[in-house]
């Protein structure tokens, strides 16, 4: 098992550890330039430039404002992708 010493990003609500050792982050962002509050899921791959955007209000209900479906999706992906990419993390320096 591998133990975490660093701390996440702070935008980061989910990480995934792919095969080769890089992560990939689930976070919140704005579709447009122009939109003011975020409004879709973005799971993002640290290690190669593969990346996953899903919209939110596709699915809305009263208990959600669209986040929670979009969070499954991307959580879905993202999960997927780490157990099969083999890209190491990009140094820091």
């Amino acid at each position: 098992m591998t133990t975490q010493t660093t701390t996440w990003p702070e935008a980061v609500i989910a990480r995934y550890l792919t095969v080769g050792g890089a992560t990939v982050d689930l976070t919140h962002d704005t579709l447009y330039l122009s939109d003011t509050e975020p409004n879709v899921s973005v799971a993002r791959c640290g290690g190669c430039a593969a990346f996953r955007n899903v919209e939110w209000g596709a699915r809305t209900d009263r208990y959600s404002n669209g986040s929670n479906w979009a969070d499954s999706d991307a959580r879905t992906w993202a999960q997927e992708h780490a157990e099969k990419c083999r890209a190491l993390p990009k140094p820091t320096t």
